[in-house]
């Protein structure tokens, strides 16, 4: 979806819809009429999905900040009411972000698919609807930055952009931080000046589902602003690089906001130069726990000595590598 595809919405899609507007609405964009946005009596946002459906349609409970209704019309039409309880300026960006996403990407099905898939589809933004700024633990800052800085800096510099956030888990997201057809890797970062060991927070993170599986590991120091890149720095890189694209920019939001919402100011601004980068090929032999390797082991956190996966180490093929996958 290139450009057009934004402009065809309003920025605030709620904009000048009065309180108490609800059951009548506002078509969310002219392309479909079956998408709509309105306000109820208490003020809250609305989006609804009106459609044809003969079947009963379930409703999914516990998605953040949404409650989910479903509302029965004549001729077998009935209406999935989606109502956001939080209704800040910062939260209404967000929903606008949401309601337009699951537009375009649902608009392909109907009846009870349709009303299926826009639910599944809230469950997938839940986090990203939360309003949280409680700040991250170091750890999250620097294995956020990480990630930020090889997509940036390595994935996006051999792949479509577009394409590299598709690959891309998210910080919360799948069980590899990035999976590229036949091959995954899994980032890890660490102080350069307390880089002894790699943290290992799952049996699953260097269990091999693909045919290939690398570790990448980064050694980062404190910088000055001149010198160094921060979150919000990087952030703006990515984004520049996909912003032709409304999809994927939506997704990046999504999974990248998971973090970067919750990061205070400070963090945001602060600044990191990475010192070295290694890569390291995950062989049958390579240190490693995963399920099944001990009986009745369900889930262990561990650490793996730098020095010890030395032999491993593959650095100076990770462009081709990386290319290649």
């Amino acid at each position: 979806m290139m450009n057009k595809d934004w402009e065809i919405f309003k920025d605030d899609p709620w904009d000048d819809i009065p309180s108490g507007e609800y059951p009548r609405g506002r078509r969310l964009y002219l392309k479909d009429e079956r998408y709509w946005i309105s306000r109820n009596s208490s003020n809250q946002l609305v989006f609804y999905i009106h459609d044809v459906c003969t079947t009963v349609v379930p409703v999914v409970d516990g998605i953040s900040s949404v409650e989910i209704s479903i509302e029965k019309y004549k001729n077998n039409e009935q209406r999935l009411v989606c109502t956001f309880s939080d209704s800040i300026d910062q939260s209404t960006e967000k929903f606008g972000l949401v309601a337009k996403y699951i537009a375009v990407e649902t608009d392909k099905f109907n009846g009870i698919a349709l009303f299926a898939k826009v639910q599944k589809e809230l469950q997938e933004w839940s986090n990203f609807l939360q309003n949280k700024k409680d700040g991250l633990s170091r750890s999250e800052l620097i294995g956020f930055w990480g990630e930020l800085y090889v997509i940036n800096q390595y994935m996006m510099e051999q792949h479509d952009a577009i394409d590299v956030i598709r690959y891309w888990a998210g910080p919360s997201g799948g069980k590899k931080d990035i999976t590229l057809n036949s091959l995954a890797i899994e980032v890890k970062t660490t102080s350069a000046s307390a880089a002894t060991e790699i943290k290992i927070s799952s049996l699953a993170q260097l269990e091999r589902t693909t045919e290939k599986l690398y570790l990448l590991h980064l050694f980062i120091n404190q910088a000055n602003k001149e010198d160094g890149l921060s979150i919000s720095d990087l952030n703006g890189l990515i984004r520049s690089r996909i912003q032709h694209d409304f999809s994927t920019i939506a997704l990046y939001r999504r999974n990248a906001g998971n973090i970067f919402d919750r990061a205070s100011q400070h963090q945001q601004d602060e600044s990191f130069v990475c010192a070295d980068i290694n890569m390291y090929d995950v062989l049958d032999d390579f240190p490693k726990l995963v399920h099944g390797d001990v009986a009745g082991m369900v889930e262990a956190k561990y650490s793996i000595s730098i020095s010890s996966i030395q032999a491993f180490n593959v650095t100076e093929d990770l462009k081709d590598i990386i290319g290649d996958g």
